[in-house]
């Protein structure tokens, strides 16, 4: 879980910094540079809240299956131990 925590900070990094550098360097005046900016910000900030959003939703699922399972045993345990009595 932690190397996918650091996969996608560095892809987001990585992508913010190359989003940047493309803008400085492409020949525009201020304005469109300051709109670009704040389009790709815009966007790069949705592509980021759908990502933690399908994470999140991994992980949520993954909880409630190993809990679900937790409890089967739990209800399994609790039978067999008032089965034998």
């Amino acid at each position: 879980m932690q190397s996918q925590k650091s996969l996608i900070g560095g892809v987001l990094i990585g992508g913010a910094i190359g989003v940047v550098a493309g803008l400085l360097l492409a020949p525009s005046s201020g304005q469109q540079l300051r709109k670009k900016i704040a389009r790709k910000t815009r966007d790069m900030k949705e592509d980021m809240v759908d990502s933690v959003s399908e994470t999140i939703d991994t992980v949520r699922n993954q909880f409630n299956d190993k809990l679900n399972k937790l409890a089967a045993n739990g209800k399994a345990a609790l039978h067999s131990t008032a089965d034998k009595k």
